[in-house]
């Protein structure tokens, strides 16, 4: 059986379950709409919290597209806005390279971790669904 090379890097979540599952495409459009938080970052560090069964992304943002709380703030003097997101230690989240589309939804006034597609394939999916006039709403995926 021979599957060929993948094109695609792997997904940031390599977890079997249903939370952290890489989303469709269609997924991902929907939560750039519906979303509480949709942001352009990087993974600047991952903090694992055994004991709540949960992991801390620690994002640096690079584009805000929506937030509808103050989760990401400006930092010091540089500048730079970060923020926290909140996921399931299962998913086994760990600081890589790159640009990834962050979305979720509040809970508890903390972040949840939503769909995160790499950057650039987010890029691909807007401009596909934008192409076929598929998209659910607007966003300037640049």
């Amino acid at each position: 059986l021979h599957h060929g090379p993948s094109r695609t890097p792997p997904p940031l979540f390599q977890g079997k379950k249903a939370p952290c599952r890489p989303c469709s495409d269609t997924e991902v459009l929907l939560a750039v709409c519906t979303s509480d938080f949709v942001i352009r970052g990087s993974i600047q560090n991952v903090t694992n919290e055994a004991e709540e069964q949960e992991s801390i992304i620690h994002v640096g943002v690079n584009k805000l597209y929506r937030q509808k709380s103050k989760v990401f703030q400006l930092t010091g003097e540089s500048g730079n806005w970060r923020g926290q997101i909140k996921t399931l230690l299962e998913c086994g989240v760990k600081p890589g390279d790159g640009d990834f589309l962050f979305t979720g939804r509040m809970h508890f006034g903390e972040a949840r971790l939503g769909c995160a597609p790499r950057f650039k394939d987010f890029q691909r999916m807007y401009k596909e669904a934008k192409d076929k006039g598929l998209n659910p709403c607007e966003i300037g995926p640049d």
